[in-house]
């Protein structure tokens, strides 16, 4: 049965075609520039619920991302890139830093071994209510219509021993996704502070303050309300030094640093699609944006 799910698939194939055919003509950026890539999901399954977007690129999909990636750009950590925009150089190789929302177990266990393989560094955002959890995430409507068709690696939330040995690692660091992942658009001033505070708070205890200075805001988009002026005075006030929304777009000297774009990762996106978004040639996608609803599916 095809359903919503399929077309926007479609649709976004569809963009990165484009992506990719205009590339050649994007301009050079007069100033330094990073494509923040954010991921979600990476899982092992081969099914399309064609009313709920699962946000899932699977690993094989994924590892030749970030092989293309790894051959095409610089992949840096998220937590570097201020002093590197301010510096004004011009790499020669596009910049890019790997960002994870929703605190999937996954992500510790199928797309950290890929990461290893081609040295390339992480930030992992995690939503302190649910670490540990047995059960799917609230906000995870696909693991909670689709649980028994998957592993419960699809849908499990990452442990605490999970991100301890993360951080041992070397090549990631956590940063908060909040405490409860509630949507900015239907928060009052005092909600805000506790999902950015007590996030920060929870997971300072465990790892220390100088391993949560980043932010990623739940749903994360400015257009539509889930990211309002109160939100991002709340991260600053709970002492995060980096904040990153979903807007699309690239990061340079100029972006603010509590409200950075980010460019989604698709299970669409071939190596030649993911090297476009690396580059910049992000025109179709701004149409794809603006089919974006405030409730995901």
């Amino acid at each position: 049965m095809l359903g919503p799910i399929h077309l926007k698939r479609t649709i976004k194939r569809t963009a990165g075609c484009l992506s990719v055919a205009s590339l050649p003509f994007v301009k050079a950026s007069s100033g330094a520039a990073a494509c923040i890539l954010v991921y979600h999901r990476v899982a092992d399954f081969d099914f399309i619920d064609p009313r709920r977007d699962d946000w899932n690129v699977t690993p094989g999909k994924f590892e030749s991302q970030i092989r293309a990636l790894a051959d095409f750009g610089s992949i840096v950590p998220l937590m570097d890139l201020p002093e590197l925009l301010q510096t004004g150089q011009i790499s020669q190789r596009p910049w890019v830093c790997l960002t994870f929302d929703d605190g999937f177990a996954n992500f510790y266990r199928l797309a950290l071994p890929i990461l290893q393989r081609y040295q390339a560094p992480a930030t992992f955002f995690v939503p302190t209510e649910v670490i540990g959890s047995n059960e799917p995430m609230p906000f995870d409507r696909w693991a909670g219509d689709n649980r028994h068709r998957v592993s419960e690696d699809a849908w499990r939330a990452v442990g605490w021993q999970e991100l301890e040995e993360c951080l041992e690692n070397g090549l990631v660091t956590i940063g908060s996704h909040s405490h409860q992942h509630l949507n900015g658009s239907r928060c009052q001033a005092q909600q805000f502070e506790n999902e950015a505070g007590r996030s920060r708070e929870i997971l300072a205890a465990r790892f220390g303050a100088e391993n949560t200075q980043a932010y990623a805001y739940p749903y994360g988009s400015r257009r539509l309300g889930q990211v309002p002026a109160a939100y991002i005075d709340a991260v600053r006030a709970a002492g995060y030094s980096l904040a990153v929304t979903t807007d699309l777009g690239l990061a340079t000297a100029g972006s603010d640093l509590l409200a950075l774009p980010r460019v989604e990762a698709h299970q669409v996106d071939g190596p030649a699609a993911i090297r476009a978004k690396a580059s910049g040639s992000l025109s179709p996608y701004f149409f794809t944006d603006r089919l974006r609803k405030s409730h995901r599916r």
